[in-house]
């Protein structure tokens, strides 16, 4: 009974400290240190969570600001048949003529003018008041509608007026004065309305400049850009869809 008693009247031995769990024994430090730890880690959550909400809102607000200009556009009949594609044409080399450019010749007298047909199509009533344009004093075609075109073709147009000027020693030989002056006038007109497309469309294809062997005082041009651009087939296809008949002339008004 006595060895008993003195046996129950031992301290309780805890065990080694050792051998407890360190993962389970957290001090007030290591605390402290992962509360702050999960509070930076919330905050930049949250951050995080707001930048994005604000990029998507803006990002909406900019998108919606973007339709509502686009719906300002006046009305066309050819926009729901334009297609668009992928090109990465540019013309930077000027000893590299297209069959467009170069002195006259018959390939790109022949490419002009297809280039520019058809240029001109009947629009109805409907097609007029629904674009806008006044009916009163339009030009009327004797088999009804009135006389309308797209204004690229108007632009083509004065593109290639400036260059038949560049040309004029074999276009207008035999140029009076007066004609000259009209010229004058006519082409201040069409470099006008060129640079009023060119700004209205305002491509951003990025252009760089390098030295080449070839030219070694003056820097190259250069770009590997590519752009969203009409598919001109698109622009044909529907053109001769609409072109006017032989048998349409222009009413002359009496």
């Amino acid at each position: 009974m006595s060895r008993l008693l003195a046996d129950e009247e031992q301290p309780l031995q805890m065990p080694d400290e050792g051998f407890i769990n360190q993962e389970h024994h957290t001090s007030p430090k290591s605390h402290n240190r992962n509360t702050l730890t999960t509070q930076f880690v919330y905050i930049l959550v949250l951050h995080l969570i707001i930048f994005i909400l604000v990029g998507v809102i803006w990002g909406g607000e900019y998108r919606r600001a973007q339709l509502r200009i686009l719906k300002g556009a006046t009305w066309s009949p050819a926009t729901d048949y334009i297609r668009y594609e992928i090109i990465g044409d540019h013309a930077l080399k000027q000893n590299l003529p297209s069959v467009y450019s170069g002195p006259p010749s018959a390939e790109n007298e022949n490419a002009w003018q297809d280039l520019l047909t058809p240029m001109y199509f009947k629009a109805t009533r409907e097609e007029m008041l629904r674009g806008e344009q006044p009916l009163e004093n339009g030009t009327q075609l004797t088999g009804g509608g009135y006389l309308a075109t797209l204004g690229v073709y108007h632009e083509l147009h004065c593109l290639r007026q400036l260059r038949l000027y560049l040309y004029r020693d074999y276009y207008y030989a035999n140029l009076t004065s007066t004609q000259d002056e009209y010229l004058h006038k006519h082409l201040d007109h069409c470099l006008e309305a060129l640079r009023i497309a060119i700004m209205c469309h305002g491509s951003t294809a990025l252009y760089t400049f390098a030295w080449e062997s070839s030219n070694p005082g003056r820097p190259t041009t250069k770009s590997n850009s590519r752009s969203v651009c009409v598919k001109w087939t698109s622009i044909k296809n529907w053109s001769y869809s609409r072109e006017i008949l032989e048998s349409d002339q222009v009413v002359i008004p009496s």
